[in-house]
């Protein structure tokens, strides 16, 4: 039984990038071995284990052969007999199939240091053309390391994907889930765009390009899907899009322009009203994360917060609770309307 670190972590390091995370390859083991020595496994067909202290993935060495559609349709053979070298031959790229032994030394059969050093990205055999998720990783590796160049085979190989038609057999989760790793998403819609597979993107704006803010995981991507898709809706369904990245989106394309073209100098607070009632000012995270994706965009972010303080701020009187719901409602909307009226007077007076 020997293990092997492998993937991103022994490639991030020839990068001069702190790994994100730690894979391992394990040779010349089962999972009756590795589920006596404390491992938990994780999937029956497909022998991943967990480590008892670390938590980190521990895989089996194995093969594959394509058996069905799509990144799923395979049939893989873990044996203890498979060889290090047969594991890395199934992975996509030659700079992610390179493996470390516990000593340090790299094992690097099919060149990937070179192409590292080269700022290539090439396939490291023909088997990359039976997984279609391979075309959405090469475009977000393009997308992490801009400065690399696909080489011309595997734009080839890219091709007969893509003439295959496996590219419908993606599940929407799946894409969510590339799209959810690149770093800019973006360049990754540029990338896709290049290798012609921007059909997977429902909706999308074609030639769409944005500077990357650079902010947590949830605004940069509902930012995104705001600017570059067109029907967010469909997009997201497709997608199945976690609902808080498709409301936020949602919410910008809906009060965006509207907080960005009011002004207190021109416009009055019955508009404010319709506004604040847009924002939903109940959904607290929600509304700071739409501040903080506009607020390089916007001199009157602070008058909203402000105002929207003050607003939650207001108490009906305990006299007032008694009265019917209409009325209440109309209490509250007039409260809301002489805040705003006082908020845009305090406003223009400074």
């Amino acid at each position: 039984m020997k293990i092997y670190l492998v993937g991103g972590a022994v490639r991030d390091q020839l990068l001069g990038k702190e790994p994100k995370e730690k894979d391992w390859v394990v040779v010349g083991s089962s999972p009756d071995e590795m589920i006596a020595k404390g491992f938990k496994q994780v999937g029956k067909d497909f022998p991943v284990f967990i480590h008892p202290k670390s938590g980190e993935e521990y895989a089996l060495a194995r093969t594959e052969r394509k058996s069905g559609h799509g990144y799923t349709g395979f049939n893989f053979d873990a044996n203890s007999n498979v060889s290090l070298e047969e594991d890395l031959e199934r992975r996509d790229l030659t700079i992610n199939a390179i493996a470390q032994d516990d000593s340090g030394n790299l094992i690097d059969p099919f060149g990937g240091q070179k192409d590292i050093l080269e700022k290539k990205l090439r396939h490291v055999s023909d088997a990359f053309s039976e997984d279609p998720l391979r075309v959405l990783r090469i475009a977000r590796f393009k997308s992490d390391l801009d400065n690399f160049e696909i080489t011309k085979e595997t734009l080839i190989k890219i091709n007969d994907i893509k003439e295959s038609g496996e590219l419908n057999y993606l599940t929407g989760e799946r894409i969510w889930l590339e799209l959810y790793k690149v770093s800019d998403p973006f360049q990754f819609l540029t990338n896709i765009e290049k290798l012609d597979v921007d059909n997977i993107f429902p909706g999308f704006i074609k030639g769409t390009s944005c500077i990357n803010k650079n902010q947590n995981k949830l605004n940069n991507l509902s930012y995104f899907i705001h600017t570059a898709i067109k029907d967010i809706d469909v997009f997201c369904k497709k997608l199945k899009v976690p609902n808080e990245y498709r409301d936020l989106a949602l919410l910008l394309n809906n009060c965006k322009d509207r907080v960005k073209e009011y002004s207190p100098r021109y416009n009055n607070a019955d508009e404010l009203i319709a506004i604040i009632k847009k924002l939903d000012i109940r959904k607290t995270d929600r509304l700071n994360n739409f501040f903080e994706i506009i607020s390089d965009e916007y001199d009157f972010i602070e008058f909203f917060k402000e105002l929207i303080n003050k607003i939650r701020l207001y108490k009906l009187d305990n006299s007032d609770m008694e009265k019917p719901g209409k009325e209440i409602q109309k209490l509250i909307q007039n409260a809301h309307l002489d805040i705003s009226n006082k908020h845009i007077s305090e406003y223009l007076d400074n």
